[in-house]
C-alpha cells in the first residue's frame, strides 16, 4: 500500500457518463491483484473515493521486449456525484492523490478450470482485470448486463487497440483477452441476449466451477436465490446439488470513510461476525453475507 501523486496519462469517456482513466503508477501496478481497489482524493472533498483496479499494464521495448519499468493502472468510473464529476474533468498530465492497492481481491480455487464472471452495469470494472489475469490459465466466460447497448462495455471496438499495445504504446481502451468468451445482456434487447444477467445465469451453472461477480445489491440477492433455491421449489435432477456446491464470490461496493479499516463506516454483518468491506473485502463469499441486513 502506498500513497502518492500519480500522473494521469489519459481520461476518456468510453460510454455515456462513464470514464476510463489511466494512471502512471508502476508501484501499484506491480502489487495490485484483481478485486482490489484504490482511493482517490477528489479536489477539496474530505473523504477519498474508492475505485476498483480496472486493468494494469506494463510497457516493454518494441525491439527487444525488455521491461521498461513503466507500469500503469486504469480505473473505470461513472459520474454519479461531486467527486466523480471532478475526476471526469481531469486531463492527461494532471496529478492526483492515490492510495493503494487496498483490500482483499478474488480468490480462484486451485481446482477450478471454468470461471464465470458476472458484471452488472459499472460492476464490469474489476472483472476486466480478473479476466486479464485468469485467461492464460482458465477458461473464462464474462457476462456483462446493462439496460441498453450504449452501456455495454465496448469490446467490439477494442480489438484493434491490441495492435498499439503490442508496439509498446499506451492504449486508452482495453482489449478483451482472445480466450475470453464475452456475452452481453441488455434489458431492452438492443445488444446480445435480452433480460437481466440473472435470467441467463442458470444456463452456465453446469459449466462453471466458480463464479466471480460485481454489480448492484439486487443482482446479488437474485443470484443468492438462484444458487440457493428453496427446498420447496422443484428442481431438475442434480440441479440442486450443483448449485449448492458452486462457489460464488462477490465484490461489494459500499460507502467508505477511510478505506483502511480505521473508521469502521463500511462494517457489514456476515455469518462470521462483523466485517469491514475495505479491509476484509471488498470480495466476500456470496453465502457469507446476510443480504437482508446489507444497505448499499
Amino acid at each position: 500500500m502506498k500513497q502518492s501523486l500519480y500522473d494521469i496519462t489519459s481520461n476518456v469517456e468510453v460510454m455515456p457518463g462513464v470514464y476510463l482513466m489511466w494512471l502512471e503508477a508502476p508501484d501499484i501496478a506491480s502489487h495490485a491483484y484483481p478485486g482490489q481497489f484504490i482511493t482517490v482524493c477528489c479536489g477539496g472533498l474530505i473523504l477519498r473515493r474508492p475505485f476498483s483496479v480496472h486493468r494494469v499494464s506494463f510497457l516493454s521495448s518494441p525491439s527487444t521486449g525488455e521491461d521498461l519499468g513503466e507500469g500503469g493502472i486504469a480505473i473505470l468510473f461513472k459520474v454519479v456525484g461531486e467527486g466523480t464529476f471532478w475526476l471526469a474533468q481531469q486531463q492527461a498530465g494532471n496529478k492526483i492523490d492515490v492510495l493503494g492497492p487496498l483490500g482483499r481481491g478474488f480468490d480462484i480455487a486451485s481446482d477450478s478450470k471454468n470461471l464465470l464472471l458476472v458484471g452488472g452495469g459499472i460492476g464490469i470494472a474489476p472483472l476486466i482485470f480478473l479476466a486479464q489475469y485468469a485467461s492464460p490459465q482458465y477458461q473464462v466466460t464474462l457476462i456483462h448486463g446493462a439496460s441498453t447497448a450504449a452501456q455495454i462495455y465496448p469490446f467490439s471496438s477494442l480489438r484493434a487497440e491490441a495492435l498499439s499495445i503490442a508496439k509498446g504504446q499506451r492504449s486508452n481502451l482495453s482489449p478483451l483477452p482472445e480466450k475470453v468468451q464475452f456475452i452481453p445482456v441488455t434489458e431492452d434487447g438492443t445488444l446480445g441476449r435480452k433480460g437481466m444477467v440473472t435470467d441467463i445465469l442458470p444456463d452456465f451453472l453446469n459449466w462453471a466451477d466458480q463464479i466471480c461477480a460485481c454489480g448492484p445489491l439486487d443482482m446479488y440477492k437474485a443470484m443468492s436465490l438462484t444458487l440457493n433455491p428453496s427446498p420447496l421449489k422443484g428442481k431438475g435432477k442434480g440441479e440442486g446439488e450443483k448449485r449448492s456446491n458452486l462457489r460464488c464470490q462477490v465484490s461489494l461496493e459500499v460507502r467508505m470513510g477511510c478505506g483502511i479499516g480505521a473508521c469502521r463506516s463500511c462494517t457489514i454483518n456476515t455469518r462470521h461476525d462483523l466485517k469491514q468491506v475495505c479491509r476484509d473485502g471488498p470480495v466476500f463469499e456470496l453465502n457469507d453475507i446476510l443480504w437482508q441486513e446489507v444497505r448499499i
